[in-house]
């Protein structure tokens, strides 16, 4: 008995303990495509994923995920425009993606692709 009352409390803890975690974490969708990352918080952000770059055009086809539910919110070629005084490449484009406003994903460069 004594047993089955430490086996009943150490689950009640480990089940409330992971619930908080998976609030905070977002939940990767099962119908997100291989490769697609996140960016931004637990509230706000998107899933993105790079399917193809034109290093020589400085084009990318990208195809943006809602965090919620994973709907494709677009899957289009961007360009990458920067103002004269910045500058930025397409190379490792996942570590330079800061937000997405529905027409541009911002780079933190200060650049975007539009």
């Amino acid at each position: 008995m004594k047993n089955i009352f430490i086996i009943f409390i150490f689950t009640i803890l480990l089940i409330s303990c992971t619930s908080k975690i998976e609030k905070d974490k977002p939940v990767r969708e099962i119908s997100l495509p291989k490769g697609a990352f996140r960016i931004g918080n637990a509230k706000v952000g998107n899933w993105y994923k790079i399917e193809e770059i034109n290093y020589q055009k400085k084009s990318v086809k990208i195809s943006i995920f809602a965090s919620r539910n994973a709907v494709r919110l677009v899957s289009k070629n961007f360009n990458l425009e920067c103002l004269a005084d910045n500058h930025d490449e397409i190379e490792n484009l996942q570590s330079k993606i800061e937000s997405y406003d529905g027409t541009k994903i911002y780079l933190k460069s200060g650049c975007w692709l539009k």
